[in-house]
């Protein structure tokens, strides 16, 4: 049998905040780095790069994250096949189906594999080979979901029952049911009776046989999102989905909108060292601990401390004489818990908000199509960034109406454009962009070009900009 090659979907429209304040709504924890020199969502790139095995990726992501996924497809040297935007979170029902639909259109029987973007998985080659493993079961119009045998009772994970065997070489079977996330008792009965599995969220078919199940159980979302599509714009490398039509698809995991419903999905055992890295102490369990079993990272000391895990981003942390507790210190929040499962950090995370939600949501690192800005110091009348922007990248030409900048370079070669000249800077040089001033600058070095920028004036709000030109554009 000629095996084609498979159209890998990675879905990267979450916006946890269990892993807070590391992770947030602005910077959700795909984009975090965990035991590894890359991100959750690079090492899912990662996996799926073998190019005899695979096509290109298609993501499917929000539009606040756009840059971001970008940036991280820019780092690996990975040229997605396509980036779709989410005017809005709607679950992974309507991203599914709009996936389904673009693969279809490009191969009528093509293969996709979809992937969540913050997960983890030890075994990169045996998880190819399971995919493999699944191929024939799929090319028979099967939807392959993959099932991870539980090692403890939780209740944080749906979970799945296996029916009779489908496939015995292989060790494919059917699915008898979906479950709900469970009590924690109903959870203990799972473990012990071996058919249940905890859901991974990963899902292998034919496109056109998840489209043709949509249509059947969810054909609002199955229309709405043909319409997407057919009325979606192209925007530089991205497709931005028609509002009016996304809104009207159902936000539903594709699991309750299709596959509860579907009498042809079947389960692979997924045995591949895998994480869904959903809390602070599943991010414990996975790491390497010292001798007093503490997991630690940063400038930290700690006296008789035990079973803890204490991460500093800059500060320095001292801890006396404690046990069990979860320490999270960034430039902007610190959360102290217990280090025990089931706190529930998402609902004080809500209410937290609710007083705050710019502080508790939004990273102060903010990425940009020609690189990022971060605020260092903020008060009543002035703001302190760093600028980086990447080689060959260069922002708006634009102005602010309130505020003056000042613009100091600490790293690489500026071009800066000041009403009609232009001036070039090297480190330590400055220049001054009083309020109302035409302006731009452009890295024309060959590594990243750093700018201290101190903003003045009465208005500080990022909305204070008026673009005259833009190579990326923005409004």
């Amino acid at each position: 049998m000629k095996i084609n090659k498979i159209y890998p979907i990675i879905l990267s429209g979450g916006s946890g905040t269990r892993l807070w304040p590391e992770s947030r709504l602005s910077f959700p924890k795909q984009f975090l780095k965990i035991n590894s020199n890359y991100t959750l969502i690079q090492e899912t790139l990662l996996r799926i790069k073998n190019k005899n095995f695979f096509h290109s990726p298609i993501l499917i992501c929000n539009d606040e994250h756009r840059f971001l996924i970008a940036e991280q497809l820019r780092e690996l040297g990975v040229k997605p096949k396509l980036i779709i935007l989410e005017p809005l979170p709607k679950n992974t029902g309507p991203a599914v189906a709009i996936a389904s639909c673009i693969v279809k259109e490009i191969e009528e029987k093509g293969k996709i594999l979809i992937l969540p973007s913050d997960h983890k998985i030890n075994d990169v080659r045996k998880f190819q080979n399971i995919i493999n493993q699944c191929q024939k079961v799929c090319e028979e119009n099967k939807i392959v979901t993959f099932g991870i045998l539980p090692n403890e009772p939780d209740s944080n994970f749906g979970y799945i029952k296996k029916g009779n065997v489908i496939d015995r070489k292989n060790k494919i079977y059917a699915v008898k049911e979906f479950k709900e996330k469970p009590t924690l008792a109903a959870a203990k009965k799972y473990l012990k009776n071996k058919n249940f599995f905890w859901n991974s969220g990963i899902f292998f078919c034919k496109a056109n046989k998840m489209l043709d199940e949509i249509s059947i159980y969810d054909k609002k979302t199955f229309l709405n999102s043909i319409k997407a599509i057919k009325r979606a714009n192209k925007d530089l490398d991205f497709l931005r989905l028609s509002r009016k039509y996304f809104c009207q698809t159902i936000s539903k995991p594709i699991d309750k909108s299709v596959l509860e419903k579907s009498k042809d999905v079947v389960l692979k055992n997924f045995k591949v060292g895998w994480s869904d890295v959903g809390s602070w102490q599943s991010i414990y369990n996975l790491s390497k601990k010292n001798k007093q079993k503490n997991l630690l990272k940063g400038p930290i000391e700690t006296t008789n401390v035990k079973n803890s895990i204490i991460h500093s981003e800059n500060q320095q942390v001292l801890i006396i004489e404690q046990k069990n507790i979860v320490v999270i210190s960034t430039k902007d929040a610190l959360l102290i818990m217990p280090n025990k499962k089931n706190t529930n950090i998402k609902k004080s995370i809500e209410n937290l908000s609710k007083v705050n939600k710019e502080k508790i949501l939004y990273h102060p690192k903010v990425y940009r199509p020609w690189g990022s800005f971060e605020v260092l110091l903020t008060k009543k009348n002035y703001q302190v960034k760093k600028l980086i922007i990447n080689p060959k990248q260069k922002i708006s030409l634009q102005k602010h109406l309130y505020r003056s900048e000042n613009w100091i370079i600490v790293q690489g070669i500026a071009k800066v454009t000041k009403n009609n000249k232009n001036y070039k800077l090297n480190k330590n040089q400055s220049i001054s962009i009083p309020n109302k001033t035409i302006h731009r600058v452009e890295n024309i070095g060959k590594d990243p070009l750093i700018i201290i920028e101190v903003q003045s004036g009465e208005r500080l709000l990022e909305n204070d900009i008026i673009r005259l030109e833009d190579i990326y554009n923005r409004d």
